[in-house]
């Protein structure tokens, strides 16, 4: 017999744990293994196209378990551009929410934060919502040269 949230496909965790990671535990346990196509610690964590529309259209009830007005969720890299349009809106860099992240004196990745703007950049009105995007520092992740699928999530 399956769990309410088995049965609907929605992750879970035990009764008493609350998803709650550190910077360097979402790269090593989490991101790393997710590109490897490994299995993670926890299955709570949901994938979606975070920058294919405004952030209240996000699958928000789709993660359960976190702390509130947090969410996590894999999706593909941003572009390297300064700003992200969207309908709506858009994201754009915050230089100062920028930096690596280590793990045992290595630097494992790296997060940068990109706050939602509603309206044309660059007259848009800042809104609550922003995304903190972590990414593997290659180095720390083993890619075959030959692996073109894995290389381009990394890159």
């Amino acid at each position: 017999m399956a769990s309410a949230g088995q049965a609907l496909n929605v992750p879970v965790l035990l009764a008493g744990y609350r998803f709650s990671p550190y910077n360097d535990d979402l790269i090593v346990y989490y991101l790393k293994r997710k590109i490897l196509g490994q299995q993670l610690p926890a299955d709570v964590i949901t994938t979606t196209d975070v920058y294919a529309s405004s952030p209240d259209k996000l699958p928000l009830d789709d993660f359960k378990g976190g702390v509130a007005n947090e969410w996590f969720f894999f999706s593909n890299r941003s572009k390297d551009d300064d700003t992200i349009a969207l309908d709506g809106g858009y994201y754009e860099i915050d230089p100062e929410g920028a930096g690596p992240i280590t793990w045992e004196g290595k630097v494992v990745g790296y997060v940068k934060t990109l706050n939602f703007y509603q309206g044309s950049s660059p007259n848009g009105t800042e809104t609550e919502w922003m995304v903190e995007e972590f990414r593997v520092n290659p180095e720390f992740l083993p890619v075959n040269n030959n692996d073109r699928s894995t290389q381009e999530k990394v890159v």
